[in-house]
């Protein structure tokens, strides 16, 4: 079970990487557009053209002209692509200019974005592989009307994708859907964590971690990154096939999304003495350093995004509490889930039980401070958001299973009120809040 959780969080890390890219969906069409003009062309030559001549779904003409039509499509495909890389341009600009830079990503992965993109280049592919395999009149009588025929029928089925994107841009440019894409990668990490969170409790039980306890920092090798830049991802599987290999204990010192410096130690590996430059290069390997976080294993990370499209919302250039709202609904279902699966320490252990790997992920208390206290700030002047923040926390409370996680609740709804009476609200404003304040705290109390 654990190794299957492990190589489900390597996988899940590269698809993440091929989902925010715009090549691989058009680079699988492109080559299932080749093997579809090779196999239709092995067709053609089981087919007389004398069959298909009085037909009238399939082209008619010599060789040449098949070569000619093949080679028009393709020409008029690639003008309109450009086109569509214009009409692509304008969701881009906007994503920066209005969310923020880090969430080009939910524009980058959109899968409808990326299959038009595919239609073209298939398209394209297809076309000009069928013109050049299309011998000279001399040494084949026969056209190959079933290939060419399917070739005008994909350049239909292109120019409809294009009426298909530029439908799905007007609604995926909505506030609302933007946000959405957001909170469904928060879903998802949380998703990962639990999943996580169910195979180290059935795995753990009758094990204790006074390992832990005994550890001494000056008998560690320290592990040192050669790089600088954010955490993205701690693969397990490579780091704790080595720990098993070589007999070790690794403590990792930053967590994902964290920025490490050149030279910074990143984890401390036990006992020092079995570990050498060798090996240290090896476990540096499990340790993947970008220029961006990622949200594989940074829950943090896919919080901020939503955040960040609320605090910019409520910028006085944007002015829109409404999406801020919103972005208040899906961080609240986010760190539900989150604090339903309750606190634990994701060590990674061994088939005979002992410890090799000590991982600690960031504290539900972390996570609350990364979704309210800039948005608390940003919206001391708006009861709307402010009285939002205060059901959202109330959502939270009523997941969170241990006292701590409500007290620290506790905490962020008397910071809310104190942020409205700090503003410039009005004094009913301030008197709602205030008993919406001591709604929250007496149910947060109930629960407790």
């Amino acid at each position: 079970m654990r190794s299957r959780v492990m190589r489900r969080a390597t996988r899940r890390y590269a698809w993440d990487r091929i989902k925010v890219s715009l090549w691989f969906v058009p680079l699988v069409m492109s080559l299932v557009a080749v093997i579809l003009s090779w196999l239709l062309s092995r067709l053609d030559e089981r087919v007389p053209n004398e069959v298909l001549n009085h037909s009238k779904f399939f082209l008619a003409g010599s060789p040449a002209e098949m070569r000619t039509i093949m080679i028009g499509v393709a020409s008029t495909v690639l003008t309109t692509a450009g086109v569509v890389f214009s009409l692509l341009t304008l969701p881009l600009s906007t994503v920066v200019s209005q969310y923020g830079s880090r969430l080009l990503r939910i524009f980058l992965r959109d899968r409808t974005i990326q299959y038009v993109l595919g239609m073209f280049v298939a398209t394209f592919t297809y076309c000009l592989v069928t013109a050049l395999s299309i011998p000279p009149l001399q040494t084949q009588a026969g056209a190959p009307q079933i290939t060419v025929t399917f070739g005008l029928l994909l350049m239909l089925l292109t120019f409809a994708s294009l009426i298909i994107l530029i439908q799905h841009i007007s609604i995926m440019l909505q506030a609302p859907n933007i946000v959405a894409g957001a909170g469904s990668e928060l879903r998802d990490v949380v998703e990962m964590r639990d999943s996580f969170v169910a195979s180290e409790q059935q795995h753990l039980i009758g094990f204790d971690n006074r390992e832990i306890e005994n550890l001494t920092e000056s008998e560690a090798f320290p592990l040192r990154v050669i790089k600088t830049g954010y955490i993205q991802f701690v693969d397990p599987e490579i780091i704790l096939n080595l720990a098993i290999e070589r007999d070790l204990m690794l403590r990792l010192l930053r967590k994902p999304g964290q920025f490490a410096l050149s030279g910074e130690v990143a984890a401390l590996v036990w006992p020092a003495a079995r570990v050498d430059e060798r090996l240290a290069q090896h476990l540096r390997r499990g340790i993947l350093i970008g220029n961006q976080r990622t949200p594989t294993q940074d829950t943090e990370y896919a919080i901020n995004q939503l955040t960040e499209i609320a605090v910019r919302a409520m910028s006085a250039a944007i002015n829109d509490p409404f999406t801020a709202m919103t972005c208040v609904d899906h961080l609240a279902d986010g760190l539900a889930k989150y604090a339903r699966s309750g606190e634990f320490t994701p060590n990674f252990y061994d088939k005979d039980g002992r410890l090799r790997l000590i991982f600690e992920p960031a504290t539900l208390e972390e996570l609350l401070c990364a979704a309210f206290d800039m948005l608390r700030h940003a919206s001391c002047d708006n009861a709307s958001v402010l009285l939002h923040m205060l059901d959202a926390i109330n959502a939270i409370g009523q997941a969170a299973k241990s006292s701590e996680v409500r007290q620290e609740l506790l905490r962020h709804v008397h910071l809310v009120q104190a942020e409205s009476q700090a503003g410039t609200l009005i004094e009913a404003d301030k008197e709602l809040i205030r008993l919406r304040c001591e709604t929250v705290e007496t149910k947060l109390s109930i629960t407790g």
